[in-house]
This record gives C-alpha cells, sequence and structure tokens, in this order.
C-alpha cells in the first residue's frame, strides 16, 4: 500500500514537529541538570563522596589547626579547642554527625563553636548634610515657636492696636542671632564638607575639611562673642551664665576637642573581624563599648543643648513684667528635647550599627548549652578559650553590660521605639483637649518630624527583629545537632 501525498501531510505537520520538540526539550533538561550537578559541588559535598567511597573503610581523621597571631601568614588557622570538627561516619547506612571535643589550653574539654552571622540587609539611612539640615529646621522653627509662646498677640480682635501675630519690639536681636549662630554651626559644616567631597579629590580632602572646620568654628565662635557682647551691655552678668553654662558640660564630657562641637560623630563606622582569638575579641569588644558609650554621650548633650538653647533661653531672656504660661512653656521645652533625643537615637544607634555589636558580643561566649557563667577571676587565663556563657576578660562587669545590650539589639531598639511611641501618644492626646491656638500649632508642626523619627525606629526595630529570630533559630539547631543530650 502506497501513501499519497495528501495522507502523509497530516503526521509531517503535526506530529512529527511535535515529536523532535519533545526530543530536544528532554535534552536539553538533562544538560541543565549535569551542569547544576557539576558546578554547585561544595567542599562538604565533595568531601561526602569521599567518605561514601567504599573503598575507603574509617573516616576522615580530625584536623586541629594551631591559631598564629593575626597578620601572618597563618592566621586563618584555627587555634586547638576552638572548633568542633564533625564527622559523617556510615552505620548501617544511616549518618551521625559528631562533635569531637578537643583539649583547651588549660588542659580541660571544651568544645566550642563559632557563631553563625545572618548577613544584615542593607536599610537606608539619611546622610550627614540631610540629617543636620533637618535638624537645624527642627530647632529654628522650635525656637520661633517659643518666641510665639512668650510675644502673642490677639490681631485677629477689632481694636487691636497690632496687626502682627508676635510683639517683635520686645525680642532681643542679639539673642535671636546668637541661637541662630549655635544651632546652625553643624549644618554649616557639613554642607562645607559636602561640598569639598563634589570638588576636590580625595587626597586633598582630609586638609580641606580641616582648613574648613577650623573657618567655620572661627566664624561661628566670633559671631556668637560679638552678640555676646551686646547681651552683656543690656542684661545682668547671669545672662551671660545661662548661654555659657553647656559649654562647661561640654569640657567636661569631650575636653578641648572641636570635632564634636562640628560633627555629630566623626570617623568611619566600626567593623566587625572575626576572630577566635581571646585577646583580640576583648580588644574589639572594648573598641566598640567605648564607641557606643561616645555616641551615648553626644545623644544625650546634643539633645540637651538643642532644647536648651531652642526653647530654655528665650524664658531666660523673657521681660519680668512679661506675662506667659509656665505650664506651656515647659511642656515646649520637654517635647524639644524628646524630639531631639529620638533623632540622635535613631541616626547614631541605628540597626545597622547595632549588628555590628551585636556579631563582636556573640564571640564573648562560646556555643556550649551546658557552659555556666564564670564566677569573678577565679581561673582567668589570657589565652583560654571560655565555654559559652563565659565572660572573656577580668573586667566581667563591662564585658557583661555590652553582651546583655547587644546580645538581642531588639530590645533596645524596641525601648527607643516605646518611648518615641509615647512621646506621640502623649502629643495626640493634648491636640484632643482644649489648648490655646499656639499650643495646638506648636504640638502640630513638631508631632510632623516625630512621625519621621518613628518610621525609622519601626523599620529598624521590625527589620532586626526578624533578623535576630532567625539567627537564633540557626544557633539552636546547631547546638542540637552538634551537642545531643545523652
Amino acid at each position: 500500500m502506497s501513501c499519497t501525498e495528501n495522507e502523509s501531510g497530516p503526521f509531517v505537520v503535526f506530529f512529527l514537529p511535535a515529536v523532535v520538540g519533545c526530543l530536544t526539550i528532554l535534552l536539553a533538561r538533562r544538560w541543565a541538570n549535569s551542569q547544576v550537578c557539576n558546578t554547585s559541588s561544595t567542599a562538604v559535598s565533595r568531601r561526602r563522596k569521599i567518605i561514601k567511597d567504599p573503598l575507603v573503610k574509617r573516616p576522615l581523621p580530625p584536623i586541629a589547626c594551631k591559631m598564629v597571631p593575626p597578620g601572618t601568614k597563618k592566621a586563618s588557622g584555627v587555634k586547638k579547642g576552638a572548633f568542633p570538627v564533625p564527622e559523617e561516619e556510615m552505620n548501617g547506612g544511616t549518618k551521625r554527625v559528631r562533635s569531637t571535643r578537643l583539649p583547651s589550653a588549660t588542659g580541660g574539654l571544651e568544645g566550642t563553636l563559632a557563631p553563625k552571622h545572618i548577613p544584615f540587609p542593607y536599610i537606608p539611612q539619611d546622610g550627614e548634610l540631610l540629617f543636620e539640615a533637618m535638624t537645624f529646621v527642627f530647632t529654628l522653627v522650635a525656637s520661633g515657636l517659643q518666641f510665639l509662646n512668650l510675644y502673642r498677640t490677639v490681631w485677629w480682635l477689632p481694636h487691636s492696636h497690632t496687626n502682627q501675630a508676635m510683639n517683635f519690639y520686645l525680642m532681643e536681636p542679639h539673642l535671636v542671632a546668637f541661637i541662630v549662630a549655635l544651632l546652625s554651626r553643624r549644618c554649616a559644616a557639613a554642607a562645607a564638607r559636602a561640598a569639598l567631597r563634589a570638588l576636590l579629590p580625595p587626597a586633598a580632602r582630609p586638609h580641606a575639611h580641616a582648613a574648613a572646620g577650623m573657618f567655620i568654628l572661627g566664624v561661628v565662635l566670633g559671631a556668637m562673642a560679638w552678640c555676646a557682647y551686646f547681651i552683656y551691655l543690656k542684661y545682668p552678668p547671669v545672662k551671660i551664665f545661662y548661654l555659657l553654662y553647656p559649654a562647661i558640660i561640654y569640657f567636661m564630657l569631650f575636653g578641648f576637642q572641636a570635632s564634636p562641637f562640628l560633627e555629630l560623630h566623626n570617623g568611619d563606622p566600626p567593623l566587625h573581624c572575626c576572630s577566635h582569638d581571646p585577646c583580640q575579641i576583648r580588644t574589639e569588644v572594648e573598641a566598640l563599648r567605648l564607641d557606643f558609650n561616645m555616641r551615648v554621650k553626644k545623644i544625650l548633650f546634643n539633645s540637651v543643648a538643642g532644647a536648651y538653647y531652642s526653647s530654655f533661653v528665650p524664658l531666660c531672656f523673657a521681660q519680668s513684667y512679661l506675662y506667659y504660661d509656665v505650664y506651656s512653656a515647659s511642656q515646649q521645652v520637654a517635647f524639644v528635647w524628646g524630639g531631639l533625643f529620638g533623632r540622635y537615637c535613631s541616626q547614631l544607634l541605628s540597626a545597622a550599627y547595632c549588628d555590628i555589636s551585636h556579631r563582636a558580643s556573640k564571640h564573648l561566649e562560646n556555643n556550649r548549652p551546658d557552659a555556666i557563667l564564670t564566677n569573678g577571676n577565679s581561673g582567668w587565663t589570657e589565652w583560654r578559650v571560655w565555654t559559652r556563657g563565659s565572660i572573656l576578660g577580668p573586667d566581667e562587669a563591662q564585658f557583661g553590660r555590652f553582651y546583655a545590650v547587644f546580645a538581642n539589639p531588639s530590645m533596645l531598639l524596641c525601648m527607643l521605639l516605646c518611648l518615641q511611641l509615647s512621646l506621640i501618644a502623649l502629643q495626640l492626646c493634648l491636640l484632643f483637649s482644649s489648648i490655646p491656638w499656639h499650643n495646638f500649632l506648636s504640638i502640630v508642626i513638631l508631632i510632623f518630624i516625630n512621625y519621621y523619627t518613628l518610621f525609622k525606629m519601626v523599620r529598624d526595630y521590625l527589620v532586626a527583629w526578624k533578623v535576630y529570630k532567625a539567627e537564633n533559630m540557626i544557633q539552636e539547631k546547631n547546638y542540637g545537632l552538634n551537642y545531643p543530650q545523652n
């Protein structure tokens, strides 16, 4: 029987291309799977292939490497007793993960496990210029609102003798200039540094930044001295003490350093170096502890100084015959301080910064679940690798406080978030109460910047909470696999 052209047409047109396409897809999938298997093999999978080889009758022996001081060619080694060596043995076709406890430097058997750090996601932060500009506008507006509370008028009345909202003739112009010069110092310095970074090459920036800082410092101090001189001619000497009182606290906290006066935080952010040398761990933790203490001092001083000059100093220079609501004025000072405190905390104690200290705190303890806390300096030695829960250092109180704060930084972020929420809740409660129009206007304007700070704190807390929750789950899983309970 012969096939005509009409009979072979449907087979050629429909069935033959379908069969060829199916075969092509199957071959492509098989080739892709083979490529993935060949390129995704890791050191662990290769070790498993070697161990499962029937020609090998026993598992590979544990390898212990001595740790050498950092900076040498063998710095990547591990000190004896610093890591458990996982082994995989074949017992009836099943695998068993076993940790080998190696003798420590003191002769005891102590198994340790390196902490597992989860990569922290990138959280965008305000740049230096944007943050300083927003802070300057916030304090400047707060100062204007406090002057409004003091020198407001009733211009809307039909028989009022003024058509302005404030009695500007009662305000001291030199005092206003003094406050503006002081509050604008960091914003001017940040703008100068941003302009120099855009115009100069990297090699010439350090000297240019230093020269610009000295110039701005001279201009600001000169303007403040000029204004203080005219204030001294009009007011009693005790008023000058009100202007210079925060300077005494500044010298007590920072000494004769100009950088804290012009910069909120100078220098590069700290970095974490994973190390298993106890001395290096203690050195890094001590540096991070000092940096954290310095940041806390800057937060407290700058928030108090900003509220002092923007809201409290105008009250000190108010005329004796001027009547104003003391409760409303004090409330303004407290709200400005709370807003500045939240802003500085969200900038200096961000989630990314806390994660660096958290990683260092994880190295303060080794990872045995059955370890107990050491008591004082008993049996302490500089080169010992301590068990989990043991503080690496003779000064147990300092390292203990550092570990308590940064073992789970989400608790610190949660506390700051609760303080910010309390501030906003109090402001909202006052908005719904019957208050004068000028107080209502002050709260409405100040609450906007607090909402922005609240957004940053909520974002940092949620990200940190999820990251550290996953990290704790991984650590618990590692402890359970490597240290089975007997």
